[in-house]
């Protein structure tokens, strides 16, 4: 499995022009599209061409809507290139599904990545607010299919205890419906 680690997200992102400097280049609509599409263009190469990681790590658990498991990074973890341990978990979605996943721990600066079923990060977390070293990622699905979500800490060797949880409430709804 690739998965594009967070520094390089975060690096792609800290090159993107805020909207204020975007109008400053481009004062046209056809000439903002192709800031904008330059732009877009660069953030995606960045990512294809991230290295990655999880390639070497073959431990996958497994959640479901509506749980909460409890586990521990240790040093022994998947490690990503930047020193990071993490871990995966998959659960099975489907198209139009509301998910929210949380992530907390007392040990660590926890970060989250939620990944497609192919492996393409598609969304990611640090902290859920100023202040706050939990994460929180809440997206609905493109697509039916098994996601993955990296629980992992966001910086080398920040390692203890953490939980995980994942809420799927319009799943439930729809259930309710039929």
């Amino acid at each position: 499995m690739r998965i594009a680690p967070h520094p390089v997200l975060r690096s792609a992102q800290d090159h993107l022009l805020p909207a204020s400097r975007e109008k400053a280049l481009a004062t046209s609509g056809a000439a903002k599209r192709r800031v904008r599409g330059a732009l877009v263009a660069m953030l995606l190469a960045c990512v294809s061409a991230a290295p990655s990681f999880g390639a070497d790590c073959a431990a996958v658990s497994t959640l479901s809507c509506s749980s909460t498991a409890a586990a521990s990074l240790t040093t022994s973890d998947c490690t990503a290139f930047d020193g990071s341990q993490y871990h995966l978990w998959q659960f099975s979605g489907n198209a139009g599904d509301a998910v929210t996943i949380e992530m907390h721990s007392t040990s660590f600066d926890t970060y989250l990545m939620l990944l497609d079923p192919s492996g393409v990060p598609l969304a990611e977390n640090d902290d859920i607010a100023s202040g706050v070293t939990d994460s929180r990622i809440t997206f609905t699905l493109a697509s039916g299919g098994t996601w993955t979500i990296v629980a992992n800490s966001l910086a080398a060797s920040q390692t203890g205890d953490y939980t995980i949880s994942l809420s799927c409430p319009n799943v439930f709804r729809r259930r309710a419906v039929r």
